[in-house]
């Protein structure tokens, strides 16, 4: 059996192998993004892990006194003399007062309803769906 080509099927196979052409061209620049994306995430994360080993270093070391123990406990022997000093490390910004935390109001976003209709509704729920 013998299979016989005529020109337009030569010219459907040159189309098609011209499209595959342009398709891996495609792929592989998506694929050279994808590999600098991936260096830059890389070098970010690096960035982040030193700045957080640096924060460590940078905290602040203050000394304090024992408070003087109330004249009428008992002093046990276990216990730690009045006079030492207790090192407590504190971060900078423990030094600022926390600010009471203010609920936010639920930002409003069109949701779809059952009827293919969009209404405003506030957002309920985990903000990160992914």
């Amino acid at each position: 059996m013998e299979i016989l080509t005529t020109a337009e099927q030569e010219e459907r196979i040159a189309a098609l192998e011209k499209r595959v052409r342009d398709m891996e061209a495609l792929v592989r620049g998506l694929t050279s993004e994808l590999l600098d994306l991936k260096t830059v995430a890389m070098a970010m994360s690096r960035q982040d892990k030193e700045r957080s080993r640096q924060d460590l270093k940078k905290a602040t070391v203050v000394q304090d006194t024992l408070s003087p123990e109330p004249a009428d406990a008992p002093e046990s022997p276990a216990a730690p003399a009045s006079s030492e000093e207790k090192i407590v490390i504190r971060p900078r910004g423990a030094a600022k007062p926390a600010e009471p935390a203010v609920p936010d109001e639920p930002a409003m976003v069109r949701i779809m309803q059952s009827d293919g209709t969009m209404k405003l509704e506030p957002r309920r729920g985990n903000r990160k769906m992914i």
